[in-house]
């Protein structure tokens, strides 16, 4: 990479603030509450091959590592009321009784289809110095793993933050401006 790099005015580097999380939980957007949001990533398994006195290593399958989210708990849209219908509507029965424990099960199916199009927007410039969409992070199959409601105390006026893990089967990046 040449010198000159940080003196041209026609490349800008991405910056970790300019960012949109575009999510639906069972039909509410949660698209102008998100805080943090990590970037999808990856790691490729290897095999050893043992030969005489060597080893050799050959890369295997790719498995996608978890996010975390952080989300601002809001009056309106109430995020912890909407993760809370989530895990209704994915299968978990509260166990009022013995019989009802075993009403219905969380599914994959249910979970995915309750958490659909998570979608992390990066945004830049243009020439003029307006916002534009530059590219975009879409998890396949994603679902919440975990999730902390944050906590209250006396001692801060901080916002309550909610924590989220999110597993997704697979990461695509779309290039969406150069």
């Amino acid at each position: 990479m040449s010198a000159n790099f940080w003196n041209n005015p026609q490349l800008e580097p991405k910056r970790g603030f300019r960012f949109l999380v575009q999510w639906s939980i069972g039909g509410e957007s949660l698209t102008f509450l998100a805080k943090q949001v990590s970037r999808p990533s990856f790691t490729i398994t290897s095999t050893p091959h043992k030969f005489f006195n060597h080893t050799f290593y050959y890369p295997g399958r790719v498995e996608w590592k978890t996010i975390s989210l952080t989300l601002v708990d809001a009056i309106s849209p109430n995020a912890a009321h909407i993760f809370m219908k989530y895990l209704s509507d994915i299968g978990y029965v509260e166990p009022k009784s013995l019989e009802q424990s075993y009403e219905r099960t969380i599914t994959k199916q249910t979970a995915v289809a309750e958490s659909a199009g998570l979608t992390i927007k990066e945004k830049g410039t243009d020439d003029n110095g307006n916002t534009v969409d530059i590219g975009e992070w879409v998890l396949n199959n994603a679902f919440i793993t975990d999730a902390s409601f944050g906590e209250h105390s006396y001692d801060s006026e901080d916002m309550i933050d909610i924590q989220l893990t999110i597993q997704y089967d697979w990461a695509k990046y779309n290039k969406l401006r150069d």
